[in-house]
């Protein structure tokens, strides 16, 4: 990811059905929520999902750590 300004969003999609499981698809950077939303929609909605999320990096709580 090129560096720049704004925050790190991990981007969760991949529901095509109702009962699909959530798929990490990518991330974007952005200065806002509402921008990093426009941004995945923009480079990740090929397959027309069903849901789309976007959440800051930051928010995330690792469960396991990689070593």
């Amino acid at each position: 990811m090129p560096v720049g300004r704004g925050e790190i969003y991990e981007v969760f999609s991949a529901r095509t059905e109702k009962d699909d499981p959530l798929k990490h698809v990518g991330a974007v950077r952005a200065s806002s929520p509402r921008e990093a939303a426009v941004f995945a929609h923009k480079l990740y909605d090929e397959w027309r999902w069903r849901e789309m999320f976007v959440v800051p990096r930051a928010a995330l709580v690792h469960v396991i750590r990689p070593t």
